[in-house]
């Protein structure tokens, strides 16, 4: 298949892409690495009329270092985070997700920006940026705006960006070296979106024990959600301790699931889940606070 035809336009500026995007309507699409994008577009699934690509813009494949968080521009690729091209302001968390995303082919053109705007549940950078809290700089001709990444995704490839807004740069706040993370996905195969992924944030006792962990589950639904009922029971507990049978009514009461369910794909479902935040806790690892480092690409 082939894309219906489309205007390309390659601003230098934000402010150019800005003014494109305003000026072009709405049936205009802003492109930053096109990993998500250019496949719909050649099954005709989206027919845009213009394509404004962000990537000539140098001041968005950044990342600078600030005093308790990383800006990271939107056009920053998977692959700079794999590689360390980039700081890490999680001491790990996101070359260990960036690492994870489809294959290399698609790690060194994919985009951070891309992937949030493009707001896949089933993708790593939702998930991972929910847990973090990260904001994203909104920008438009009307100037910019920060958006709580909770707040941005609203449902499968549904944000709350207005149609001549894009995504400028995400906020990551520092993790402290005191901070411990998890990351498991679940997928039938390297390079498939997750059928089940789980990010974790927590400290520890010098015991192993958890303290205020806080948990979030990606494709599970349309958004990535916040497993409180999980995070409640597992506080205190040694992660070696726990078993998929302790964590599946946990799960279910988290993501409004039956474990009872007698279809076997819910049950399924259900316990593929209460498998990926189990082995998210099993395999949490310390932050690294040296990989902070002011990198500029």
């Amino acid at each position: 298949m082939k894309p219906a035809p489309f205007s390309y336009h390659r601003p230098t500026a934000t402010d150019e892409a800005a003014d494109l995007l305003s000026s072009l309507g709405d049936d205009a699409k802003v492109i930053a690495g096109g990993q998500s994008l250019l496949p719909i577009m050649n099954m005709r699934l989206a027919e845009p009329s213009d394509l404004i690509d962000l990537t000539a813009v140098r001041a968005l494949r950044t990342a600078e270092v600030q005093r308790s968080s990383t800006r990271y521009g939107a056009t920053v690729t998977h692959m700079m985070f794999e590689d360390q091209l980039v700081a890490d302001a999680t001491g790990g968390l996101l070359q260990h997700a960036a690492a994870g995303i489809g294959y290399r082919a698609i790690r060194t053109r994919g985009t951070l920006g891309g992937s949030l705007a493009h707001a896949d549940s089933a993708a790593e950078w939702p998930t991972v940026m929910t847990a973090l809290n990260a904001r994203v700089i909104a920008r438009s001709v009307r100037g910019r705006r920060e958006i709580a990444v909770r707040d941005l995704l609203q449902g499968f490839f549904t944000t709350t960006l207005d149609p001549d807004e894009f995504i400028e740069a995400v906020d990551v706040d520092h993790l402290s070296s005191a901070t411990w993370w998890g990351m498991y996905k679940t997928n039938k195969k390297v390079g498939e979106f997750a059928e089940s992924m789980a990010v974790i944030t927590a400290s520890r006792t010098d015991n192993g024990e958890l303290i205020i962990p806080e948990i979030w589950l990606g494709a599970a639904r349309d958004v990535p959600v916040q497993l409180t009922t999980t995070a409640a029971a597992v506080d205190g507990q040694h992660p070696e301790k726990l078993s998929v049978d302790d964590l599946r009514p946990l799960v279910a009461n988290d993501i409004g699931a039956d474990p009872h369910d007698q279809d076997v794909a819910a049950r399924h479902h259900l316990q593929l889940h209460a498998v990926t935040v189990l082995r998210a806790l099993r395999t949490m690892r310390k932050a690294d606070g040296d990989d902070r480092r002011d990198h500029h690409s």
